[in-house]
């Protein structure tokens, strides 16, 4: 049993030593110059003070016990202020410039190695709470484990700095005085580890109620929230309640470990620190130098003066432990995260065939979670390459999780989805999406250019008139010429005004015709449209369907409508209910069977009649 626990510390020793070795080369990597500075700083610093505070205090107090010319001392005080005058201005760049320069772009190239990832996971990692806790985790803490590990650095290098000059110092004039300094920190650092543990697991147990109360912040200062909070007061009401709650809650995560946190920190900074050093060994030197007279007064003044820096270093050694088993249980979250492989993200494959192939789906079915119900039940269906496919049904349906699995944003819990004969997870998930075109019920607007709303990625100003023509044509065809000619700025109109005075907040009609257009743009060979009309006037639908008829000619196109006004027209009719097809056929054919799809139809006929 013993050994196994050797062991287990062995391994936690070695993924701690690991974790630290990770921030160092991604840092060292980003900004090899200002690391190495960092190093070098605080063996600086601190050899400064060892020269002013040790050697030159102790020379000026012993020319003045053995009464030895007074220019002595002022010459070596003004050495060592030239030194210091000399190695000031070095530390103002550093303090004052490096810092605020080069700190920001070792935070950006963690995040930016998290937001890839991020961009990359599979749905299913949103899904998963304990999964999605954890990230947020990492990429909230994330600045701070950089600082956390650029402190432990300095902390490190000082603590060995000042342990070289200053253990040097007493093993030349008293090598007992480093006993009472060891006992001290042993014990310090014993209570550390235990108060680390604690304060790291109260930080992950208050992370659910902190997120819950961000989330409600969010909601009282966005402006998205804004009008219902306004029209629903009794929401906001509720939401106060709730955030009373998740801020009592953290309170008392806290409360639980209160005496615990301040019996231990009492213990770390007096019973095992000041008491040892202040009471027992300044005892002690008066006792040699006054009793003994083994040991020269001004000595004696500056090993007790020392024993503090001593003491801080001790101190410092003590934090190193806890400080990197702290930041290493951190960022073990964050290079957990960013080691998942998404299963969905195929890099490889075989090529997909440059002419339009047909979809079918064989015995699909699917849940969300393992033990969760069935969202599809055994889908069977084959769309001819060209096709129009409508597909209806009341909400819950699982029409657009039927839609993400055509994506391939899931992977079907058993069945297969196959494009051209192949199922489709042999291709390269990137260009099997690339074919794809959507418009999804919830999309969303960025806070970018117009074009690149449209194009969905950054655009240089040469870019822009490369892709112009394209871009106004995709916009025509979703019905938003009218609105683009009335814009000053054009296609380099700023969508929202979060960022930028001139910015537009697009009215849900508008913003509707942009998302549509970024389908028309990318030209896919099949085209999703997920509610495609639902923010837009009967007119305005009338003519997204007769643009959509001409943009989308000789594509396969699957519609998902509440509104039937779009299903009328197209080749086949898919009708679902609780996961299962109950109906198929033109919209002639479902009428005369006079079933669910009739019956939906009869109830919105006067729209359209």
């Amino acid at each position: 049993m013993k050994n196994k626990n050797v062991n287990q510390n062995k391994s936690k020793f070695k993924d701690v030593l690991k974790n630290q070795l990770f921030l160092w080369k991604l840092c060292f990597k980003t900004c090899p110059g200002f690391m190495i500075y960092y190093l070098y700083d605080p063996f600086r610093y601190q050899m400064v003070i060892f020269m002013e505070h040790v050697l030159g205090i102790r020379y000026v107090l012993q020319c003045a016990e053995f009464q030895q010319p007074f220019t002595k001392a002022l010459l070596y005080i003004g050495i060592i202020l030239l030194i210091n005058i000399i190695q000031i201005i070095p530390d103002g760049f550093f303090i004052y410039g490096m810092q605020y320069k080069y700190k920001p772009k070792l935070y950006k190239a963690l995040k930016e190695q998290m937001y890839q990832k991020a961009s990359e996971i599979d749905l299913t990692c949103y899904d998963n709470p304990s999964y999605y806790n954890d990230f947020v985790l990492g990429v909230s803490e994330a600045e701070k484990t950089i600082d956390r590990f650029l402190n432990m650095l300095n902390v490190t290098i000082q603590a060995i700095t000042v342990l070289f000059t200053t253990g040097i110092f007493y093993l030349v004039l008293d090598p007992a005085g480093i006993l009472f300094v060891t006992i001290s920190f042993v014990l310090q650092f014993v209570v550390s580890i235990k108060l680390n543990k604690i304060n790291y697991q109260n930080r992950v147990d208050i992370n659910p109620h902190m997120r819950k109360r961000d989330y409600i912040s969010r909601v009282f200062y966005l402006k998205d929230y804004a009008k219902e909070l306004r029209l629903h007061p009794n929401t906001g009401t509720k939401l106060e309640q709730e955030f009373e709650e998740a801020n009592d809650n953290i309170i008392n995560e806290h409360k639980k470990i209160a005496k615990k946190r301040v019996g231990l920190m009492f213990s770390r900074n007096y019973a095992v620190g000041d008491f040892i050093i202040d009471a027992l060994y300044i005892t002690y030197l008066v006792y040699k130098a006054a009793i003994l007279h083994s040991l020269n007064y001004s000595d004696a003044v500056i090993l007790f003066n020392r024993t503090g820096s001593l003491r801080g270093c001790m101190r410092m050694f003590a934090q190193i432990g806890p400080l990197a088993q702290e930041n290493s249980l951190f960022t073990d979250k964050i290079k957990t995260f960013l080691k998942n492989e998404p299963k969905l993200t195929k890099t490889d494959g075989i090529a997909i065939p440059a002419a339009d192939g047909d979809l079918e789906l064989k015995n699909v079915t699917f849940k969300y979670t393992e033990d969760g119900k069935s969202i599809l039940n055994n889908i069977n269906l084959k769309v001819k390459k060209g096709e129009h496919i409508a597909i209806v049904g009341y909400n819950g349906a699982g029409k657009t999780t039927l839609i993400k699995l055509l994506m391939r944003l899931y992977d079907p819990t058993s069945g297969t989805i196959s494009y051209k004969n192949h199922n489709i997870n042999e291709y390269n998930s990137a260009d099997y999406r690339r074919l794809i075109g959507v418009v999804f019920q919830d999309f969303q607007m960025f806070g970018a250019t117009l074009a690149e709303n449209v194009v969905m990625d950054h655009l240089q100003e040469d870019e822009l008139e490369e892709k112009m023509d394209k871009i106004k044509s995709a916009l025509f065809n979703s019905g938003f010429e009218e609105k683009l000619n009335k814009l000053e700025d054009g296609l380099f109109t700023q969508v929202t005004t979060e960022f930028d005075k001139k910015g537009v907040d697009f009215s849900g009609g508008e913003s509707q015709k942009v998302a549509i257009s970024r389908a028309f743009y990318k030209d896919a060979q099949i085209l999703i449209m997920d509610e495609p009309s639902s923010a837009l006037d009967p007119i305005a639908e009338y003519e997204l369907n007769k643009a959509m008829e001409t943009a989308a000619k000789g594509k396969t196109v699957f519609y998902i409508s509440h509104r039937l006004s779009t299903t009328r027209d197209a080749d086949r009719i898919i009708m679902l209910e609780q996961g299962k097809i109950i109906e198929e056929g033109t919209h002639a054919q479902l009428l005369a069977q006079n079933g669910k799809y009739a019956q939906m139809w009869h109830t919105q006929a006067g729209n359209y009649n």
